[in-house]
């Protein structure tokens, strides 16, 4: 496909088409907004009447400040409020990287109190904040010495220093401004949703001189002045409301329009992301989205969100009417005193005589008829206690929808019952309202505006930053360290969460007492002082050595000596002891020896003694004779047998004797 030449004409036509689609979309927020303004300001209603009271109660305004402070605390309180997380072990060191740089980014070299108060102020007054966030750069040429590379007279390599011109950074940092509401017209068929944006269209006043300030700007020769000044947009409200004009060309204010969203500006059949500035009808700056997530540089955060709307309500929008009902009440009051007759005198005719009357007139002693009772002295009329019970009921009522406490009453737990819980609920319900305003801006202001500035960094950060971490050391960061996958995490607590924190804290630290450690009581301790905002105190005692002191030392090497000193002897003694029940078990076994020897000896003795018996009674029944004679008897016969024997196999002719 051929691509079309691109027709400036025709495509300022189609972006200011589309401005003017969103601001005609925007009329009923517009209306809404310009009411909460109104309500917030305390303008008068119109029903006004003269001679009567024109007061305007200003609750929405009063519970405004209340909460301000209460809600901004968490976000400038303490030095570093940022956590970047690593998602996968290969993004350690750019989490690391991040944390540090991001910190000293928003917490040190940012204005954070300024943009907090505005953007919060901003949230109560017209329930949208719109931020633009950007990148910041400047720079000079310095006149600067550099070494050069030359050769002498014999060919040698010599170093000179030559006179030569550097680049001296001044500005390199992301940037984020608060914008006016009524300054941004943002794609109406998005719902709600700022990642389905096509565009949004931003403008803002500027000069000449400043335009010209900037490298990125052209066509400045070619702006026509239209009437007096430059501007053209009958609907734009100066910042300042001044009837104020500068005369001179270069300082007369001009309205710059740009437009930063998905264009087909080269006929491709795709959109591309660009960004288009325009000053009447002269375009001054057209190029492609600079920013690394090519999307529009901005953040909308709602205060009360309204689901599938982009822009959020106000507090005038809950408790409007509740202050229009208290402006009712206490106008008839103020009405009802002021026609009274306070501070007015009556007297009978005939009290006083002519010259009397002259005296009482002129504030004299005076002399009077009658009684006390012919005079009268005016007062203010008696006012019914139910005007004050509805304006106690509608304080109650409104502190209850925007969860603000204040000094006159108000929310209370006598609802709950008359107990020490039930005003702790009430607290408790203070704290949850609170705590969801903070994390709703934490959630769709501050996150969203870290991430933008963490890609910022990324892509336009110079190689190297060397950035401020405490105040004696200073961390090196490279632009290449801060490319990775990386959560962000906001840590902010309202100052009921840090004090219950605290009370926690406290609690364990009693209970464990003197058996806590030295390094886990510094621990304990610097939280409590983060939880106070007071981070120079924590980190002293997060640097502080616990380790024993030398006096320590030496008590512990003396209790040392003594523990092995008593372990030596425990040694000494279980082996004695081993020793004697060894030499125990040994006498154990001679005893049983012994005894087992002694048995048998009185076993052999007995044994004798049973023969001897034995052999007395053989001798004395005359057994041993007979066994004596039986036995010789047995011995012949057997001779006898022997000889037979021989005879029979013819041996030897021997002599056989014959027994006595």
């Amino acid at each position: 496909m051929a691509r079309r030449k691109l027709n400036t004409k025709q495509l300022l036509q189609a972006l200011q088409r589309d401005y003017e689609s969103a601001k005609t979309s925007r009329y009923e927020q517009d209306t809404k907004v310009k009411r909460w303004r109104s309500e917030y300001n305390g303008e008068p209603y119109g029903n006004e009447e003269d001679g009567k009271s024109k007061l305007v109660s200003r609750d929405i305004k009063k519970q405004g400040e209340w909460q301000h402070a209460s809600i901004i605390a968490p976000f400038v309180s303490t030095p570093n409020i940022i956590t970047a997380t690593p998602v996968t072990y290969e993004d350690v060191n750019a989490a690391e990287k991040n944390n540090i740089l991001l910190n000293s980014q928003f917490c040190r070299q940012f204005d954070r109190y300024n943009f907090m108060s505005k953007s919060i102020k901003l949230l109560d007054q017209d329930g949208t904040a719109i931020i633009q966030t950007g990148w910041k750069y400047k720079d000079e040429e310095i006149q600067t010495q550099v070494e050069e590379i030359g050769y002498d007279e014999y060919g040698m390599e010599v170093v000179e220093l030559v006179e030569g011109t550097d680049i001296k950074v001044l500005e390199n940092e992301p940037t984020a401004v608060v914008c006016r509401y009524e300054d941004v017209f943002i794609d109406p068929t998005c719902q709600g949703d700022m990642e389905k944006c096509q565009f949004v269209v931003y403008r803002y006043e500027t000069d000449l001189s400043a335009l010209k300030g900037d490298s990125k700007y052209k066509n400045l020769d070619k702006i026509e002045a239209v009437g007096d000044g430059i501007q053209s947009d009958a609907d734009y409200e100066p910042e300042d409301e001044t009837a104020f004009h500068f005369e001179d060309d270069p300082r007369k204010k001009l309205v710059v329009y740009e437009y930063w969203g998905n264009y087909d500006v080269d006929g491709d059949g795709t959109a591309e992301p660009i960004v288009c500035s325009w000053v009447n009808s002269t375009v001054i700056r057209l190029q492609g989205n600079p920013y690394p997530d090519k999307k529009p540089p901005f953040l909308v955060v709602p205060f009360n969100s309204v689901p599938f709307q982009m822009y959020g309500e106000a507090n005038a929008e809950l408790i409007s009417d509740n202050q229009k009902v208290k402006t009712a009440i206490t106008r008839g009051i103020i009405n009802n005193m002021a026609q009274s007759n306070n501070g007015q005198k009556g007297v009978r005719k005939g009290a006083l005589d002519a010259n009397n009357r002259i005296k009482f007139y002129a504030g004299k002693n005076f002399e009077f008829n009658n009684s006390t009772n012919d005079f009268w002295d005016g007062s203010y009329n008696q006012i019914p206690g139910s005007a004050f019970d509805m304006l106690s009921r509608m304080d109650n009522e409104i502190e209850s929808i925007t969860g603000v406490k204040g000094f006159n009453g108000g929310i209370t737990g006598s609802a709950l019952g008359n107990t020490a819980t039930s005003a702790r609920g009430a607290m408790d319900a203070i704290s949850v309202r609170r705590m969801n305003i903070v994390r709703n801006i934490a959630e769709n202001l501050v996150k969203p505006l870290i991430r933008k500035w963490m890609s910022y960094n990324a892509e336009f950060l110079s190689d190297e930053e060397v950035v401020r971490v405490t105040n004696t050391e200073f961390e090196p960061v490279k632009r290449d360290d801060l490319s990775g996958r990386i959560d962000i995490d906001i840590q902010v607590s309202t100052a009921e969460d840090n004090a219950a924190k605290v009370q926690e804290l406290s609690f364990m630290m009693q209970t464990l007492g003197q058996s806590m450690e030295p390094g886990m009581r510094n621990m304990l301790l610097a939280e409590i002082a983060r939880k106070q905002n007071m981070p120079e105190l924590a980190e002293r005692l997060d640097s502080q050595d616990t380790g024993p002191t030398e006096h320590e030392q030496r008590m512990q090497q003396i209790e040392f000596e003594r523990e092995q000193l008593t372990n030596e002897n425990l040694k000494a003694d279980i082996a004695t002891k081993y020793a004697r029940a060894k030499e125990d078990e040994s006498d154990a076994v001679k005893r049983y020896s012994e005894a087992e020897l002694k048995k048998a000896q009185t076993r052999k003795l007995n044994a004798d003694s049973d023969i001897k018996d034995v052999e007395f009674l053989k001798l004395e029944s005359g057994a041993d004779h007979r066994d004596k004679m039986e036995e010789k008897e047995h011995d012949r016969l057997n001779q006898l047998d022997q000889m037979i024997l021989q005879s029979e196999l013819g041996g030897p002719n021997e002599q056989i004797g014959v027994g006595r």
